[in-house]
């Protein structure tokens, strides 16, 4: 109003409320938390002494979940496929053209010369697979495997030991030994002892088919 002295100004609003305010809140959300944090401890606390052996605070370990191994891988590995071999052939018991040995019997002796002094029979064909001789009338002797066909091979002035009908000639140990020929001509192609010599003494002849052969001898 006019000539009234002015209102002294307003005093300052104190912060003090305001403080306090805060604080109270702040306690209140502590005492929240710690409540909290109590009734959690006190649900595992309880929680563990419900469950079978164990024990308070203390948690139980599960079954631990592993990885399944893997698959085991088989060996792999396979040796390669071995080369087929084929055996090396034996080795020949005689050669064509050379002489053989034979036993009484026909069974092979050896090889031998073809002079008289050892062996009666030359080669004419070897045969592995041991077929048939190129001539069936031929005779035969097998060996290592192997067929040996055969013809009758004698040497003039020789001596012999012939069979009594189907044989084997063979050498004989001692010439003039009863039993023994003696070797005096050799015609080949001759059928009989018609062309013998008569320069020497014979007294029978022989005659054998491939080759076709008369042998004019002395038997004793």
């Amino acid at each position: 109003m006019p000539g009234m002295p002015p209102f002294p100004p307003a005093a300052p609003k104190s912060k003090a409320p305001l403080v306090i305010g805060l604080v109270a809140a702040l306690l209140v959300l502590c005492l929240l938390g710690i409540c909290a944090v109590g009734v959690r401890a006190a649900m595992v606390y309880n929680s563990a002494r419900e469950s079978p052996g164990g024990s308070a605070g203390v948690a139980q370990p599960g079954p631990l979940r592993t990885t399944p191994p893997p698959p085991s891988v088989g060996d792999t590995y396979s040796p390669p496929e071995p080369i087929p071999t084929t055996s090396a052939p034996a080795p020949l018991p005689a050669r064509i053209g050379q002489c053989v040995s034979v036993s009484a019997t026909g069974s092979f002796q050896g090889i031998g010369n073809c002079n008289g002094t050892m062996g009666t029979y030359r080669v004419v064909s070897v045969d592995a697979a041991q077929n048939a001789c190129a001539d069936p009338r031929s005779a035969y002797t097998t060996a290592n495997g192997y067929r040996l066909c055969l013809e009758l091979h004698l040497v003039r002035n020789r001596c012999y030991r012939f069979p009594n009908g189907n044989g084997w000639v063979v050498g004989a140990p001692k010439c003039k030994a009863k039993g023994t020929v003696h070797v005096i001509d050799i015609v080949p192609g001759a059928s009989n002892g018609d062309r013998c010599t008569r320069d020497y003494r014979w007294n029978r002849w022989y005659r054998f088919t491939n080759p076709t052969v008369v042998y004019c001898v002395m038997k004793y």
